[in-house]
C-alpha cells in the first residue's frame, strides 16, 4: 500500500511539475488504475480496467503494454482502440489480467511501452494494478437508499432515478425507499430519518450521494469496484403467511482486513398506493428536462399533484440497518471460502403498512461497521411454505436440496469428488463437505 501511494504521488508530482515532458513528444500515453481486479485462480485471465490519458500530439490508434509481478513480465499485449484517442483525451479500456498461482492479494505493474508502434515517451508510463486471486469472483450488487416523502415536490427526481436503475440493472440494483412524515413511514428507519436534512436524499452503498436525475455512470463505477465476499439470501412464508423466515449466507473470497461486519434485513413492498394519497410534483410540464429518462418523462407529463401514485421499493420493516444486534455480526476469525449463515424472522401479522404480500421482497445488506458502508447485498422474493407447513429455519434447512457442487478451487463438478467439496443448497446455504473416497 505504501509503495503504491508513493508511486502515485511521484506520478502526480511529475505531471504537475513537468507538463512539457508529457506533451512534447508525439507519443505520450500515461496509464492509471485504482480498483481491484478479481481473478479466478483457474481462469486464464480476467478483465481489468485501465485508464489512459493521451498527452502526445498524435491520435492513439493502439498501444502495447506489459504486465509484471515482482520484476518478472507476465504478459505483453497489443491493444487496439475501439475509437481513436485524440490529444489530451482520457479513455477507459479493458485489459487481460492473469491469476496468481495461489489465493492472494498482490500488486502488478502495468507499463505502456509503445504507442502506434512507436516508443512511449510518457514521463510516467507505468501504474500499479491491485490483483486479487480468488476461487470465484463475488457478485457485487449496489444498494441505493432513497429518503423520500409524498409531501416533497422534488422527490419525483429520486423516484425516477430509482426506477431507471431498476429497469437498467435488475440483477444488480437493490432499491430501498424510506418514507418520512407520510403514510408509508417505516418506524424501523426512524433513527436515521431524523438526520436527513434534504429531500430527496439518495445514498449509494452509504458511500456517496446521488444528486442528478440518472446515475448509471455512478452505478457502474460502484459495481466495478467489486466485493470481497458473496452474499445470498432465501426467504419463506410459514403456512399462515404471517411470518417470513429469512436465511442469508455470507462467504468471504478474500481474507478480510481488520474490520467488523454485520448483516441487516429490510422488507420492501412494490406498488403501494391508495386513491387518497397525493404525491407533489415540481417537474410537471418542465420541457427543459424532457428526454433525460423515460422514468422522468412520466413526471414531466404528469400533473403537479399526482393521486394514487404507486410507490415501489418501500421499506415496511427492517432490522439492524444502523444498530446491528449481536446475532447479526459476522463471526470471527473469518475464513476464506467458509460460508456463514444467519436467520431472521419477520413477523408481519401486525404490520400496519403492508398492502400486498405478493409484492414483497427481502433485502439483506452486509455492512462494514468500521466504515459504515454497505459492502455487498442480496435480495429475493418469498417462496410459499412447503406442504408440511415448515415455519422454522431449522426445518427449512432439512428440506433444502443440493443445487450445485464445486471443488475448493471453484470448479463445478457433477458428483462428489474426493477432497473438500463446496455444496450449495436451494435455501442459499453453502457448506463444506469432506469426501474421503
Amino acid at each position: 500500500m505504501k509503495k503504491r501511494i508513493c508511486i502515485q504521488l511521484i506520478a502526480l508530482i511529475a505531471i504537475l511539475c513537468y507538463p512539457i515532458n508529457l506533451r512534447a513528444d508525439d507519443y505520450s500515453l500515461a496509464p492509471s488504475t485504482g480498483q481491484k481486479v478479481y481473478v479466478p485462480i483457474h481462469a486464464q485471465s480476467a478483465k481489468g480496467l485501465l485508464y489512459i490519458t493521451n498527452y502526445g500530439k498524435a491520435t492513439v490508434q493502439d498501444f502495447t503494454y506489459t504486465l509484471s509481478f515482482e520484476g518478472t513480465i507476465l504478459m505483453e499485449k497489443k491493444h487496439i482502440m475501439e475509437e481513436p484517442l485524440p490529444r489530451m483525451e482520457v479513455a477507459t479500456v479493458e485489459i487481460e489480467v492473469p491469476p496468481h498461482s495461489q489465493l492472494s492479494e498482490t500488486e502488478l505493474q502495468i507499463e505502456i511501452t509503445k504507442v502506434n508502434g512507436e516508443p512511449n515517451r510518457a514521463t510516467i508510463p507505468y501504474a500499479n494494478l491491485p490483483r486479487v486471486t480468488v476461487t470465484q469472483v463475488p457478485h457485487r450488487r449496489v444498494v441505493v437508499e432513497e429518503y423520500t416523502g409524498m409531501w416533497c415536490k422534488y422527490c419525483p427526481r429520486g423516484i425516477a432515478l430509482m426506477e431507471n436503475l431498476e429497469n437498467t440493472y435488475p440483477d444488480d440494483f437493490i432499491g430501498i425507499a424510506i418514507h418520512s412524515s407520510d403514510p408509508l413511514k417505516c418506524s424501523d428507519y426512524a433513527w436515521n430519518i431524523s438526520k436527513i436534512q434534504n429531500y430527496p436524499t439518495l445514498q449509494m452503498n452509504r458511500s456517496r450521494k446521488l444528486s442528478s436525475f440518472i446515475a448509471t455512470d455512478e452505478f457502474e463505477k460502484e459495481r466495478a469496484m467489486g466485493a470481497d465476499m458473496d452474499i445470498d439470501v432465501s426467504a419463506q412464508w410459514d403456512k399462515q403467511k404471517e411470518n417470513i423466515t429469512v436465511i442469508p449466507s455470507v462467504t468471504f473470497r478474500v481474507s478480510p482486513k481488520e474490520a467488523t461486519y454485520a448483516v441487516a434485513y429490510v422488507l420492501t413492498e412494490d406498488g403501494m398506493t391508495k386513491p387518497t394519497w397525493i404525491q407533489y410534483n415540481v417537474f410537471s410540464g418542465d420541457a427543459s428536462l424532457r428526454g433525460i429518462s423515460a422514468e422522468l418523462d412520466k413526471f414531466i407529463n404528469a400533473p403537479s399533484v399526482i393521486r394514487g401514485l404507486p410507490n415501489n421499493f418501500t421499506a415496511i420493516a427492517a432490522k439492524s440497518v444502523y444498530t446491528p444486534a449481536e446475532e447479526d455480526y459476522i463471526k470471527t476469525p473469518i475464513e476464506v471460502d467458509k460460508t456463514q449463515s444467519f436467520t431472521h424472522v419477520f413477523d408481519i401479522s401486525s404490520n400496519n403498512l403492508l398492502q400486498d404480500k405478493s409484492k414483497l421482497k427481502v433485502c439483506v445488506l452486509l455492512i462494514n461497521l468500521n466504515t459504515k458502508k454497505i459492502e455487498n447485498a442480496a435480495k429475493c422474493s418469498i417462496t410459499d411454505a412447503l406442504s408440511t407447513g415448515i415455519s422454522s429455519a431449522a426445518e427449512a434447512q432439512k428440506r433444502a436440496v443440493e443445487t450445485a457442487r464445486y471443488t475448493l478451487d471453484g470448479r463445478r463438478i457433477q458428483a462428489p469428488q474426493k477432497g473438500i467439496n463446496l455444496v450449495k443448497y436451494s435455501d442459499g446455504r453453502v457448506r463444506k463437505e469432506i469426501i474421503t473416497r
